[in-house]
């Protein structure tokens, strides 16, 4: 009888998950888990501070959305434009450099089972003065870039893919997010 009561409670605990979470989420997103962002957006990322505020940012030009099912703002957001992604990760890191980052990285990459090629990094500024290193990057069947930057307490990593020819028509898109990453407490 108890356990007949447990499922029960844990059935109707799901139906008010439906109706208080679920549908209004579907009301904002679109293709199921995407949810569409403004031009100009600000996206923040990494775990909350005594503000509410989260410790790296960055801008969101026309045409992409949140990939709510690949996201846990506290570490990580994806973004998605056509086929074509936009990974960011906050990297708890003190005093790393960015070859650091980048080589930590590709090892993640690796023992992740599909690794890219990665071409040679090159030095990379944010707007705010951030240094970092990005570098073109190729899948079986895919391409992009890979970036890192290295604030003195923290860090970010940045992986976009999709269809080279997709990636190339983004590319000054691509480039505008990756030169538009903030870190909070730092100045330009």
């Amino acid at each position: 009888m108890a356990s007949k009561g447990l499922a029960g409670a844990l059935a109707v605990a799901g139906v008010l998950v439906v109706l208080g979470v679920v549908l209004p989420s579907i009301d904002h997103s679109v293709d199921g888990g995407f949810v569409a962002l403004p031009a100009g957006a600000i996206v923040q990322v990494g775990a909350l501070d005594g503000d509410q505020r989260r410790p790296v940012a960055f801008q969101v030009p026309a045409g992409w959305a949140l990939d709510s099912g690949e996201s846990s703002l506290s570490e990580s957001v994806a973004l998605v434009s056509g086929a074509t992604s936009f990974q960011l990760n906050v990297v708890m890191v003190e005093g790393a450099t960015p070859r650091q980052l980048w080589d930590g990285l590709q090892r993640i990459q690796e023992v992740g089972g599909h690794p890219p090629v990665a071409g040679t990094p090159v030095p990379v500024v944010t707007r705010q003065g951030v240094q970092g290193l990005a570098g073109p990057i190729t899948f079986r069947d895919r391409a992009g870039t890979m970036a890192v930057f290295a604030a003195p307490t923290l860090g970010a990593d940045v992986v976009v893919s999709g269809p080279p020819e997709e990636v190339l028509v983004r590319g000054e898109e691509i480039g505008n997010m990756l030169e538009s990453v903030t870190f909070a407490g730092l100045t330009s």
